[in-house]
């Protein structure tokens, strides 16, 4: 029942199986034809509805219904049905005192439908008396707001879900869906004065209510409005008893938002916040939301000038991707932040051509330092410094870096590649990870030997997507910006000129020939076609083939002038290509079959906003499908393994017709990006097996509630609420072999006493949940804040349930935890291809979905890891050396 209240009454557009039910519903409660299923007979089933007949018919229908025509009437009535959804929220005691209260039903009946079934779900009675979310002394402060006494529900409850439109009764849901501590944030418990604590209380259920105003619960009860206040709790990072974590004070972030140069030292509170983030409008609420959670995240033990973290926050909804780039390898010192903002902001005067050529060599090298810390080339030291000396690379005023880039790939990150004899090798080595003998892990599969080498793999891969996009060697740039530093050299020599003639036409003969009209096609929007190279380094080195037959070294430095553009933007295209090949995935993946799709991407220049464009640039990136327009991505080069993650899952089974995807697009991209954002050799083989033993307990212990008691004692523990908890006990008695697919594998990693914090690493893309660039194993609860929120993809955040199943099998298997990510790529794309939900937040379904993952699958993506890595052949052991 409470499963098609939510599916009709949710959202404009219906399943058309529910829509099918509900025609059938109404014409038959047209007519007064009987519903078979439900007369109690030995060839029906019954439909649990909560209270009885009796109850329905006094307080709401106001005339006799019968036990034949209940489910009849209640489904075709909008309200009543939304009635019977919240009814279904509530536990047992709260429901027997509705039972023992018509009048209050009926005026929720008559009054408060949708409130009451969006909210009603943290409502508790005990004794007769409301038991509010909060503390022992959230009492007083929930009687104050709602102005009637917890002694009395009937009129407790009552005005709870009429008053401010339904507005208190969200807040009041949500602080009751809240964790402990993030709930005493809410309800203020760490404010130690009570008429200060009372006082705030009020404001937020005021004013700061009153602030919500795309969101209206009568019209879309199940519905949520874009980073609300649940979102907004959810995000911030709170002590144990309440506090927020630093930094944390109303004057610092009053300063980052505008609104006033104030010592107030006071901690945000939730009135603050309601009134600072919630009643900003969508865009900056977002930004605010994103800009308090990055802030607790990264500088949570700042202790430095606090001008460098001011400048660093507000700049943060602008420079959105390099922030999270510096946070998801590790730097947290704000004077590190803060010199980038500054480098970045004398770059954004560059605009169209140039500015395309500076940002993208700027931002290509930004990836390739930051792919190679990931990775464990670089150390957090080496790449703080490496981050510090790119920015304090010198700008030429309206013409970018003029070679500086060179000159840094060159003195700085060369000497911290791992060593080879040319520069691309050096590069590929780097983004590939260190690979040593000590860490082949040895694995034998179908009788033959393989080792498993994530680098090796890796540097097979980039490779060949370097050969797919045709692009030349990033030797070429370095050595052309070398030749153009040794003319303009005080050092040059009359040889030193024939010797860099040969080296310009080499070069010229080793570039990829293609005419303007081809190169204008493959150019975003606001940018020029680049230079014709060839041609110039052709034309420069004649020049200088003449200067050395008539001894003229002074004709070097003219000569040098106009390659310096030609360097640059060789070197910044070829900067694009690596940065697309890092995370293009398949080398046989049919985006590589089109041009180097990289000399596409739009960092936004063709925009006439200039707000918009000084964001686009910086802005996570996201891939652009429009008529007419050739596919590419838009936004910054970093985060573009999340904005490809699509392009990296494997489709190993093309044994059958693929239906038409039933999740939607945000959501799809959510796990896709889970699987990008896995760092394989952050998977460990004892956290593998943490998550194996844990499900195995967790298993245990639900098939041992074998009575309604232990049952709900285990629901308590997993904070389930009253629909789902009585549909377990109608498993349970019915049904008992089913009991465990009512529950997800995240819940029963929690039964079975795993700390989510700890398993980070299996968790799910945070992006939208968390807005950083990271993974993260949301403990169960998280769901219910995170739900009615579909254009934001939250689902796939708080479902892990596929990767935790690899991990099992992969245990079972014997194979090691780093193959998961391999694994992932091929059991995303099947899982994205075969989930059939009923709507956007079905998570059961999704969660049981995942569950149906078999070893004969597994078996199958692991057959697709020993073609292309990480898994290779080894020939050097036998079975019998094998560990």
């Amino acid at each position: 029942m409470s499963e098609v209240t939510r599916l009709v009454y949710q959202a404009e557009t219906h399943a058309p199986s529910i829509v099918l039910f509900l025609d059938a519903v109404r014409r038959s409660a047209k007519n007064r034809l009987p519903m078979a299923a439900n007369r109690p007979s030995s060839q029906s089933d019954l439909v649990p509805v909560p209270l009885s007949a009796d109850v329905w018919g006094d307080a709401i229908f106001h005339r006799r219904v019968t036990r034949d025509e209940l489910v009849l009437s209640i489904v075709s009535d909008p309200q009543a049905a939304l009635i019977c959804y919240g009814l279904s929220q509530l536990d047992d005691e709260t429901l027997g005192f509705m039972a023992g209260h018509p009048s209050v039903l009926s005026r929720l009946y008559e009054r408060s439908g949708p409130t009451f079934a969006a909210f009603s779900g943290s409502l508790r009675v005990r004794d007769n008396r409301v038991v509010p979310p909060g503390d022992a002394g959230a009492a007083l402060l929930w009687e104050a707001v709602v102005g009637e006494r917890v002694a009395r529900p009937d009129r407790f409850v009552s005005a709870l879900f009429e008053l401010n439109e339904g507005r208190l009764a969200y807040l009041y849901e949500t602080i009751g869906q809240l964790d402990p501590p993030r709930r005493a944030f809410a309800v203020g418990s760490s404010i130690p004065d009570a008429a200060m604590r009372l006082a705030r209380f009020k404001l937020l259920a005021t004013s700061g209510l009153g602030s919500l105003r795309d969101w209206h619960s009568r019209v879309r009860p199940f519905a949520r409005s874009s980073y609300d206040l649940g979102m907004t709790f959810l995000r911030l990072e709170v002590h144990e008893d309440g506090t927020p974590v630093a930094p944390a004070s109303r004057g610092f972030w009053s300063r980052v938002f505008g609104a006033g140069d104030t010592t107030d030292a006071a901690p945000i509170d939730a009135a603050w916040l309601a009134e600072n983030v919630a009643a900003a409008d969508l865009r900056q609420r977002a930004d605010r939301i994103d800009q308090i959670g990055f802030a607790q995240r990264v500088f949570a033990d700042h202790t430095g000038d606090q001008a460098d973290l001011v400048l660093v926050m507000r700049s943060f909804p602008r420079l959105r991707a390099l922030m999270l780039t510096l946070e998801r390898v590790h730097l947290t010192t704000a004077a590190t932040y803060a010199g980038a903002v500054r480098h970045v902001t004398r770059l954004s005067v560059l605009d169209g051509r140039r500015g395309y050529v500076a940002q993208a060599q700027l931002q290509g090298c930004l990836v390739l330092v930051s792919r190679m810390a990931s990775v464990g080339t670089l150390d957090v030291p080496t790449l703080a410094r490496l981050i510090e000396r790119l920015m304090a690379t010198p700008l030429v005023e309206g013409v970018g870096y003029g070679g500086g880039i060179a000159k840094w790939l060159r003195d700085d990150l060369y000497p911290a590649l791992p060593p080879s004899k040319d520069f691309e090798g050096a590069v590929i080595a780097g983004l590939a990870g260190r690979s040593t003998p000590a860490d082949a892990q040895r694995v034998t599969w179908e009788g033959q030997q393989y080792r498993l080498d994530l680098a090796a793999a890796e540097r097979n891969r980039l490779r060949r997507v370097r050969e797919k996009q045709l692009a030349p060697a990033l030797d070429l740039p370095m050595q052309l910006s070398d030749a153009l530093r040794l003319l303009v050299s005080d050092k040059v020599t009359l040889d030193d000129l024939q010797d860099v003639a040969t080296q310009f036409s080499a070069i010229a003969a080793d570039l990829p020939q293609r005419s303007r009209e081809e190169e204008a096609d493959n150019v975003p929007a606001g940018v020029s076609p680049p230079p014709l190279h060839r041609d110039a380094l052709h034309k420069a080195a004649d020049e200088l083939t003449k200067a050395a037959r008539s001894k003229d070294l002074k004709r070097a430095p003219r000569v040098a002038a106009p390659l310096v553009d030609v360097a640059d933007d060789l070197l910044a295209r070829n900067l694009l290509s690596y940065a697309y090949a890092i995370s293009l995935g398949d080398p046989e993946g049919t985006i590589l079959l089109a041009d180097d799709v990289s000399h596409r991407h739009d960092f936004g220049f063709g925009l006439r906003d200039g707000d918009l464009r000084a964001r686009l640039v910086w802005a996570v990136p996201r891939q652009q499908v429009a008529p007419n327009v050739p596919w590419h991505v838009s936004g910054s080069l970093l985060g573009l393994d999340a904005a490809l993650s699509g392009l990296a899952l494997r489709r190993v089974s093309t044994d059958h017709v693929l239906e038409p995807p039933r999740l939607t697009t945000n959501t799809r991209d959510t796990f896709a990006a889970s699987v990008s954002l896995i760092d394989p050799m952050a998977l460990h083989d004892a956290d593998r097996d943490a998550i194996a033993d844990a499900i195995a307990r967790g298993r245990q212990r639900a098939l041992g509630a074998t009575d309604p008691q232990r049952l709900d004692a285990l629901a308590t523990e997993l904070s389930i609420d009253g629909a789902r908890r009585r549909a377990l006990r109608w498993t349970l008695a019915h049904e008992p072999e089913r009991l465990l697919s009512m529950i997800s594998s995240t819940e029963l990693l929690a039964l079975g006493g795993a700390r989510p914090d700890a398993l980070h690493a299996w968790g799910m893309a945070a992006i939208a949940a968390n807005g950083c660039l990271c993974s993260r194993l949301m403990a169960p609860g998280a769901w219910a804040l995170l739900s009615g929120h579909p254009q934001l993809g939250l689902a796939a955040s708080v479902l892990p349930d596929l990767n935790l199943r690899v991990a099992v099998l992969l245990k079972e298997l014997g194979l090691p935890a780093p193959l998961a990510k391999v694994v992932l790529s091929g059991a995303m794309q099947d899982f994205i291809d075969e989930a059939r939900p009923t709507d956007d937040d079905d998570w059961l379904s999704l969660a049981r979905t995942a569950r149906a993952l078999t070893r004969e699958r597994i078996e199958d993506y692991v057959a697709a890891a020993t073609a292309v890595g990480p898994l290779m052949p080894d020939a050097r052991t036998t079975p019998e050396q094998v560990p």
